[in-house]
């Protein structure tokens, strides 16, 4: 039987890499804000200093998305796309929302190992919305 919750823990963790790599893939360099969180653990990888390096990167990749959403919703001249892009919005945050609950449960284990799953995958879901926002916009630029 743990060799079964293992298995499945490994295979998420894959998982939440492979989606990690995927917004990667989608961005021509490494983001600052990536790149700042990556250095702050470094110095520290306890499951405090972790939290705390998240909460600063998941803050600022959450005003990275409000301000992309922002200009998003600007560039929208009709009234019905703007309502599906409103609806589209609230309908994301419903499953961000959803995710760190999961991730909460799975992960809830002592260790900065887990600590650093349960952040990095909650800051990979809001980036990965920012990249998808910025090629709304980059599509509604080349028409």
């Amino acid at each position: 039987m743990k060799k079964i919750a293992r298995l499945k823990i490994t295979l998420l963790f894959l998982l939440l890499c492979s989606l990690s790599t995927a917004a990667y893939a989608q961005s021509a360099k490494e983001d600052a804000i990536d790149i700042a969180f990556r250095e702050c653990v470094s110095k520290d990888t306890s499951s405090g200093n972790i939290n705390t390096c998240a909460f600063a990167a998941y803050g600022k990749w959450n005003k990275e998305m409000d301000k992309t959403y922002g200009k998003l919703m600007k560039a929208l001249k009709k009234t019905k796309d703007k309502a599906a892009m409103k609806q589209s919005q609230t309908a994301w945050k419903a499953y961000r929302d959803a995710e760190f609950t999961s991730y909460n449960n799975m992960f809830n284990y002592p260790g900065s190992k887990w600590c650093m799953m349960r952040q990095a995958g909650r800051i990979d879901i809001v980036r990965a919305r920012v990249l998808q926002l910025n090629g709304y916009l980059e599509g509604m630029k080349k028409h």
